[in-house]
């Protein structure tokens, strides 16, 4: 096939050189040179081609082709890229040389060779969209890794800084011995742990009530001397009915006022005792007002 192709090329380029010479008369010297240096060239691609140096023999068969353009250098070329495994660039110059010299002597092997060449183009096509849509989710699988990376780098240095504040917070409160408050590390719930705090827990429920029964104590006590002044008013018929009710009414609230009373008083109690325990110190004052009119608290201090 080399040998064909040398005679191919030398008689195609001396058939051009002397149609250029009839028809376009260029000067004999110049055209001789020409043709000398383009069969140097084919010359020298032949030699590399055989040695399997196809990139150099390329090379050479392009330089021939720029100096004397002839389709059988096409054919050439195209037979180096298919020897160097580059199927689609010598299918490309197989269909430009038939497109060029569709009848020459090299049309048949040429044409049998797309027919060759064009399923393996395609399935390599193929593979090579299957490589590139694989890396492209190699690289997003790869950049999603990473920037889940970060994200749990960045929740690692917020919980070893929190722990940093939690730990200065603790040392703090132990050098100046003051309940430290709750981190975001304790349990949802979790209680406060400062000393009374039960008491005074404790406390404010039993005032709550105590002054809850004072209420009601104070409403059943208006009521009853509604009832009293309604039977005592002169000329007022005497009403066995109202004189219950008010009896009634009275005995709640005196029940109610003096267990509100005394609620409040134990509520109090219980909240100073915790609030000196929490304090150490500071002093809170809760006392009852009962009187005809007025029921409810004197809170004198600070709440702990």
């Amino acid at each position: 096939m080399r040998v064909v192709l040398r005679w191919v090329l030398l008689g195609a380029i001396a058939t051009m050189s002397v149609s250029a010479r009839a028809h376009a008369q260029p000067a004999p010297a110049a055209d001789k040179a020409k043709s000398r240096t383009a069969k140097q060239y084919v010359d020298a691609g032949l030699a590399a081609q055989k040695t399997g140096d196809y990139d150099t023999a390329i090379m050479f068969y392009q330089k021939a082709n720029e100096l004397v353009p002839h389709p059988v250098l096409l054919f050439n070329m195209a037979q180096a890229h298919r020897l160097a495994g580059r199927l689609e660039q010598a299918l490309e110059l197989y269909e430009k040389y038939l497109a060029a010299d569709p009848t020459g002597v090299q049309a048949h092997t040429a044409h049998e060779l797309v027919l060759e060449l064009e399923p393996r183009v395609a399935e390599q096509r193929r593979q090579a969209d299957e490589a590139r849509k694989a890396d492209e989710a190699h690289k997003a699988d790869e950049a999603r890794k990473a920037d889940e990376a970060r994200k749990a780098d960045e929740a690692r240095k917020a919980e070893d800084a929190q722990r940093a504040r939690d730990q200065e917070a603790a040392r703090v409160v132990e050098h100046n011995g003051v309940a430290a408050p709750a981190t975001r590390e304790q349990p949802a719930g979790a209680s406060d742990r400062r000393p009374g705090r039960n008491l005074r827990l404790l406390g404010l429920g039993a005032g709550a009530i105590g002054v809850v029964s004072l209420a009601v104590g104070a409403g059943y006590g208006l009521h009853a001397r509604a009832l009293s002044d309604d039977l005592s008013h002169p000329g007022a018929p005497y009403d066995p009915g109202k004189d219950a009710a008010g009896r009634t009414a009275n005995s709640v609230a005196i029940a109610g006022l003096v267990g509100g009373a005394a609620l409040v008083a134990v509520g109090a109690t219980l909240y100073w005792w915790g609030a000196a325990q929490g304090r150490h110190g500071e002093g809170l004052a809760v006392a009852p007002m009962v009187s005809p009119q007025l029921a409810g608290l004197a809170v004198v201090g600070a709440l702990p």
